[in-house]
C-alpha cells in the first residue's frame, strides 16, 4: 500500500515536471479563475493608446535592458505588444473582465517566439504595464509559467 502511494506521488511529480519543462503547462494554464469586472474608462483606453504609441524595445537604463539585438527583432517584439494593446482597446469596452486581459496576453505569449531571454523579460515588462493600466493586479502565475514553465510564485 505504501509503495503504491509513493509510486503515485512520484508519477504525479514526474508529470508536473514534464509539463513544466515541455511548455505544456502554459497551454493548459487557466485565465478565467478569480475573474472579475474591470473599470474600463476612457482614461484607461487613452493610457493604453499612449503606451501603444511608444517606441518599444530600445535601450532602457531603468531596467538595464540593452535593447533588442537588431531592428528586425525590435520590430517583431514591438508588433507583438502593440497588437495585444490594440486587441484590448477593441475588446475591453465590450467585455471588461480580468480574463479578457489575461486571455489576450496568453495568446500573445503563445505566439511570441524568441530565444532571447532579455526580449522575453521585456515583453513581460510591457504586459505588466498593460495589466497595471487595466487594473489587473496579478497574472495569476501566467507569466511565470510562460517564462519558466512552473508557477514559482506558489512556492513563495
Amino acid at each position: 500500500m505504501f509503495l503504491k502511494i509513493l509510486a503515485s506521488i512520484a508519477i504525479v511529480f514526474a508529470v508536473i515536471v514534464f509539463a513544466g519543462l515541455s511548455g505544456l503547462s502554459f497551454y493548459v494554464w487557466p485565465t478565467g479563475f478569480n475573474d472579475h469586472k474591470l473599470s474600463v474608462t476612457p482614461d484607461v483606453i487613452q493610457r493604453l493608446r499612449t503606451l501603444q504609441s511608444e517606441h518599444k524595445f530600445g535601450p532602457d537604463g531603468l531596467t538595464f535592458y540593452p535593447g533588442a539585438i537588431d531592428e528586425r527583432a525590435r520590430h517583431i517584439a514591438q508588433a507583438a505588444v502593440d497588437s495585444t494593446i490594440q486587441s484590448l482597446i477593441a475588446e475591453l469596452p465590450k467585455r471588461p473582465q480580468r480574463s479578457t486581459v489575461l486571455r489576450t496576453m496568453k495568446a500573445t505569449l503563445a505566439n511570441f517566439d524568441t530565444t532571447e531571454s532579455e526580449e522575453r523579460d521585456q515583453v513581460l515588462e510591457y504586459l505588466s504595464k498593460v495589466m497595471e493600466i487595466c487594473g489587473v493586479e496579478s497574472s495569476a502565475e501566467l507569466f511565470n509559467v510562460w517564462r519558466y514553465g512552473f508557477p514559482y510564485g506558489w512556492l513563495i
